[in-house]
């Protein structure tokens, strides 16, 4: 009796104590309420770049990882004694919390309270016209990219405007715990697609899948804490992928457009997931092949009519294509940015330093990704884990502009199928990401004079090997065993 209890007891045990970790490293130290009222301000500037904070920082989501690995070891070994309800409760419980913590890592849930502001009071584009050059907003003074315009897609700049015109211009407040509550409901949305996919396909993997996301502390901060629309997009993704799994194709079509309409980053998994769906068919149909472009020409359309709409539904929408180009030249923590800032120092200017490591970075993603279009036409079945391997590769190897919380895409995939190497690439990536909080807002400004050595690239340097050494060598590990990406 006392064995049936063990793995129940040691989940408790351990939402017990994450709970206590967020409420003290995070929840009480930097609270929404009282802090709000300075926005926008970041954690490293609440906590002085004391080094005590740091340190504190850094060790509660170390403790929090390793109550993360218990349970998700805990599930794997015992499946039919673990509890997908409790699983599902205790992680919800824990980004409740979090939605208390002011959004110390980064200020994008601002951003969106003041595009929504935007578009529903003043009936304006906040991809075509800045939030700081509306007169007598309530919000835009809070962000601190109120003179650029949105870099997110229309689909979300619609969620951004119906949050805001429901909660009002009184209180920013409400309007980041709004938001936060969308990004909890998205959560919510993927751990229910996580566990039902697994259940369907692999049973005994099911409560682990669903840990391994739902338990994440990276997926809970970014989320709960910090508010980030990779939530919606990761959402819309999966729903696409559950989709994909009962073959319908057009609404696989359809909620993977709603994810890069979203944010459009994703828009890669929609050639990978209707290539998988051709093959499917034509295998199952002999003779037939030559009549299966018809069945991808309806999804294309489809695609192509929601990207339309959206766009259209927005003032100015012709000028609202030129939001995505706006970010394309930006560089930061990653390969290609250590690239062009190296490049620099050898000679190079810096528009032509730029230009280079932005083309090898988009040379390498295409290769990556003409590579996992050939693996899915030879193995359609196995489009899961070439998406898996597509975005890893996108997130360690050629992102320019990268962010801490992209890391969550690679969570929500690695959750999906069985290989066990997924979840360990994932989970190292989302750990040692956490580190680079501390070396930008913190290293940065102990030691000015390394850091800033070669314009920055040896804060650059900093950040990419405590942020990608580990999952780098891991993961070039399993694809050398492979033979190749993605094997």
């Amino acid at each position: 009796m006392k064995s049936a209890l063990r793995p129940p007891a040691v989940i408790f045990a351990a939402f017990a104590a994450s709970f206590l970790l967020y409420l003290f490293g995070l929840v009480l130290s930097y609270s929404l309420f009282a802090h709000v009222a300075h926005t926008p301000i970041s954690f490293p500037e609440i906590a002085q770049r004391r080094p005590l904070p740091a340190l504190t920082f850094l060790a509660t989501f170390l403790a929090l990882f390793g109550l993360y690995a218990l349970v998700y070891r805990t599930c794997r070994r015992y499946p039919r004694r673990v509890s997908p309800a409790l699983l599902l409760l205790c992680g919800l419980t824990l980004a409740l919390l979090l939605s208390l913590t002011y959004p110390v890592g980064a200020g994008d849930v601002v951003d969106y309270v003041t595009h929504g502001e935007e578009l529903f009071y003043y009936r304006e584009n906040p991809l075509v016209v800045p939030p700081g050059h509306l007169p007598d907003t309530a919000f835009a003074r809070y962000s601190a990219y109120r003179m650029a315009p949105s870099n997110y897609g229309p689909l979300w700049t619609w969620i951004s405007a119906l949050v805001v015109g429901a909660l009002g211009q009184e209180s920013l407040a409400l309007n980041l715990l709004g938001f936060k509550g969308v990004a909890i409901a998205a959560y919510l949305v993927q751990a229910l697609l996580i566990y039902d996919v697994l259940r369907r396909r692999h049973p005994d993997l099911a409560p682990a899948g669903l840990a391994f996301f739902a338990w994440n502390p990276l997926v809970l901060y970014e989320f709960a804490a910090n508010g980030h629309n990779d939530a919606a997009m990761m959402a819309f993704a999966l729903l696409g992928i559950y989709f994909w799994q009962h073959r319908r194709p057009l609404l696989m079509t359809a909620a993977l457009t709603l994810s890069f309409l979203v944010k459009i980053p994703t828009v890669p998994l929609l050639p990978l997931f209707l290539l998988a769906c051709a093959r499917d068919t034509m295998s199952e149909t002999r003779g037939a092949a030559e009549r299966r472009p018809a069945h991808i020409l309806p999804a294309l359309f489809m695609s192509g009519g929601l990207v339309a709409l959206a766009y259209l539904s927005l003032p100015r929408p012709l000028d609202a294509l030129t939001n995505l180009s706006t970010r394309s030249g930006l560089l930061t923590h990653s390969l290609p940015a250590a690239l062009s800032l190296t490049l620099r120092l050898i000679g190079l200017s810096e528009m032509a330093a730029g230009k280079v490591a932005q083309l090898a970075a988009l040379g390498a993603f295409a290769v990556a990704f003409i590579f996992q279009l050939a693996q899915t036409w030879l193995r359609p079945g196995a489009v899961l884990r070439h998406a898996f391997d597509l975005m890893l590769f996108l997130l360690l190897f050629a992102t320019p502009w990268f962010q801490p919380w992209y890391v969550t895409w690679a969570v929500a995939l690695a959750a999906l199928f069985p290989r066990p190497e997924a979840p360990l690439q994932a989970s190292l990536f989302s750990l040692t990401v956490v580190f680079s909080y501390v070396v930008y807002g913190f290293v940065w400004f102990w030691i000015p004079h390394q850091a800033n050595w070669g314009n920055t690239l040896g804060i650059t340097l900093m950040a990419v090997a405590t942020t990608y050494f580990i999952p780098w060598g891991y993961t070039l590990r399993v694809w050398g065993r492979s033979g190749c990406v993605g094997l």
